[in-house]
């Protein structure tokens, strides 16, 4: 989450459908540099994020140092305390609210809250059921920023006993 909340406009390129990660402009676990593409199967988020960015360049004047995700501006109101009124040019100074966000949007559909790494998780999962070769899996784990794939493995390689199942034998759940 430190990462996504230090990203700058310019660490994202839509052209080559890629993010940056320069550990010494972005909060990076362990200070490394990672590069990351755009996960085939996500074309919706990557439609979002191009209309967010294209938000900030045209609307909001945003430039190449500005971040992608602006802290709130705060208002004060006379009778009723503060309230959100727009965004800062900075970047928020801590993951919090990114986690009320989230969480709040799970909420609003109906979903049960799910902490930052359950993405991590998903991803990992997409991977690990969509890769048609080793290598695949390999270059869907260093853009989880893993030197390692055994790290990858490790860290979200279990499966059910259900999956384990249907994998060796070739049956469905069912039947």
């Amino acid at each position: 989450m430190a990462a996504l909340v230090s990203l700058r406009v310019k660490h994202v390129e839509l052209s080559e459908k890629s993010v940056t990660q320069n550990p010494r402009e972005v909060a990076t676990k362990f200070g490394k540099s990672i590069d990351t593409f755009f996960a085939k199967g996500f074309e919706e988020a990557e439609e979002v994020l191009a209309a967010w960015i294209t938000h900030l360049d045209e609307i909001a004047l945003y430039g190449p140092g500005d971040p992608i995700f602006p802290a709130t501006a705060i208002a004060a109101q006379s009778n009723t305390g503060f309230k959100a009124d727009g965004f800062e040019r900075s970047p928020w100074k801590s993951t919090e609210p990114v986690r009320k966000i989230v969480n709040g949007a799970f909420a609003r559909a109906g979903l049960p809250n799910f902490g930052p790494h359950a993405f991590r998780h998903m991803l990992a999962r997409h991977a690990a059921n969509t890769s048609k070769s080793v290598a695949e899996f390999v270059a869907n784990s260093q853009n989880l920023g893993h030197t390692d794939v055994l790290t990858t493995l490790r860290s979200y390689g279990q499966i059910s006993r259900e999956r384990q199942r249907e994998l060796i034998t070739g049956r469905k759940p069912d039947e």
